[in-house]
């Protein structure tokens, strides 16, 4: 299989045929995925639909549909920082990312990547495949995502990298189109020098598109100074933050995949009314067991 690469290619819209099921329930369902997992952090995969509880702004819904994710398709879009700070990581994202392309993506899943410095640029998209992922289609310097930074007297008022930019456009503008379980993978040392958009808009984008996030932080060797913006996404969509594999990236992958392939997705019909944000709380029944899932949803017919 030719090796993936992080440049030169362009993304094919929408998402194809999928051979796995997914809802067929109308669009006014809200899906959550939900992993529970025991004592050891190993994933729960028996529980019944009657073990769970789902409140909605602190009342009880009736969970109209649970499948485990392992038969729905999967949509993940990796968000590579290739800023200054992270020059000395980007051969280990280049890696990294084809490592996990090449190990996580199954036929019928797609991926997508997108690169951020002052710009946000949507490089290339694969497909799984029997025999591993392909590209879908390629071009020379990818393609511009996203509302671009404004740039008077030629100066970016973005700084160098709008980490949020690129949050909120993959989310926005692709994440939102696919059908199945949606994650989001994050390479970076966390420091936004000045998006269009903030941190809060940008995780408002990845709860409207129902996604998960993973985050691997590289620490700018020069300056310790990010904040907690991607531990705040990781925590609020009921994904995680991942040290850096520096090689191995046996454990961070087994993670992620473990995670991805052992969520429960739970549909319910929301109430209408209110501000279209909801917050959301997710229980089992069964003692022992821990749960984690996204803390709000955006309503339907706000999306």
């Amino acid at each position: 299989m030719r090796p993936l690469c992080l440049v030169g290619l362009l993304v094919a819209p929408g998402l194809l045929a999928q051979d796995r099921p997914v809802f067929h329930a109308d669009a006014t369902l809200v899906t959550v995925p939900v992993l529970v997992t025991d004592a050891h952090g190993i994933p729960v995969r028996d529980l019944e639909a009657n073990e769970f509880r789902l409140y909605d702004n602190g009342v009880p819904r009736e969970i109209r549909h649970i499948l485990l994710e392992d038969e729905l398709p999967l949509a993940i879009g990796i968000v590579v920082d290739i800023s200054a700070s992270q020059r000395a990581f980007l051969r280990e994202h280049r890696t990294t990312v084809d490592a996990f392309l090449t190990r996580l993506l199954r036929p019928g899943d797609r991926a997508f990547i997108v690169t951020v410095n002052e710009d946000v640029v949507l490089q290339s998209e694969f497909i799984g495949r029997p025999s591993g992922p392909s590209q879908i289609l390629t071009a020379r310097g990818g393609e511009p995502l996203g509302a671009p930074c404004s740039t008077p007297s030629g100066r970016h008022l973005c700084g160098g990298t709008a980490l949020w930019n690129a949050v909120y456009a993959t989310a926005h503008l692709k994440l939102s189109s696919f059908t199945g379980t949606k994650a989001l993978l994050i390479l970076s040392d966390g420091n936004d020098t000045g998006s269009i958009h903030h941190l809060d808009e940008a995780l408002e984008e990845v709860h409207r598109a129902g996604a998960l996030v993973y985050a691997i932080r590289y620490p700018d060797p020069v300056s310790q100074s990010a904040g907690d913006g991607l531990s705040r996404l990781a925590a609020e969509t009921g994904g995680a933050e991942l040290a850096p594999p520096n090689g191995d990236y046996t454990a961070a992958f087994d993670r992620i995949q473990r995670d991805l392939r052992s969520h429960y997705v739970l549909a319910f019909r929301p109430e209408t009314g209110g501000g279209p944000t909801h917050r959301l709380r997710v229980e089992v029944s069964r003692p022992g067991l821990s749960v984690r899932s996204r803390l709000q949803y955006v309503l339907p017919s706000a999306q």
